[in-house]
């Protein structure tokens, strides 16, 4: 006598919660697609960029490591390096790419130093100018010295260099450009002479 009632309650409320219990959500597909699948790169990101001291030749030492990690992607590391007995700038990339959160590194040629260190996407992308890194150099002329050459260089695309430079004695200001490249060559020109190099940038041509 007592089984028959317990089953009927225990049926009821079965069924109760059956009722009561919210609809659930479809399942999540078996397989979810990648960023790779959709064949799209995802540019790295949450970088972190050092430099260090490179010793050579027992008591020789430069400040010309330059080391990049981000927390997302794949890059190579660049370095903006500057002979400082020429004054003369140029970049040097790693040789290899490395997944996050590896740390990619490259070092500027011997006694030089490092003055910029950027990461560069892996692979590289396929429109645009990117990447884009530009800086100043001494012009000699006889034993004259004015800042007044600038140089750009970009990762990707075709650009120029932009210089703003300014007349120090009577302080016009104006914009030359240099010639147009494709990636990774540099573009220099030279502000008139005497003048200085106030802001040099990369911009498409």
């Amino acid at each position: 006598m007592i089984r028959h009632p317990l089953s009927l309650v225990a049926a009821a409320v079965l069924g109760l919660s059956a009722v009561a219990a919210p609809a659930q959500a479809a399942p999540a597909p078996a397989h979810v697609v990648a960023q790779s699948d959709l064949g799209v790169q995802v540019a790295p990101t949450g970088c972190t960029t050092w430099v260090q001291w490179v010793q050579e030749g027992g008591n020789s030492y430069y400040y010309g490591r330059g080391n990049v990690q981000c927390a997302t992607g794949r890059y190579k590391v660049k370095l903006q390096c500057r002979n400082l007995q020429t004054g003369v700038g140029y970049v040097v990339y790693g040789g290899y790419a490395v997944n996050a959160p590896g740390t990619a590194t490259a070092t500027c040629y011997s006694g030089n130093v490092a003055e910029g260190v950027y990461p560069v996407e892996d692979p590289l992308p396929t429109a645009g100018v990117t990447g884009c890194v530009s800086w100043a150099e001494w012009v000699h002329q006889g034993s004259n010295h004015y800042y007044g050459r600038g140089t750009a260089q970009c990762d990707t695309g075709t650009y120029r260099v932009q210089i703003q430079c300014r007349n120090a004695q009577t302080g016009q200001r104006y914009v030359v450009y240099g010639p147009a490249v494709t990636a990774p060559s540099i573009s220099t020109t030279t502000c008139y002479q005497g003048n200085v190099a106030d802001v040099v940038s990369g911009v498409p041509a």
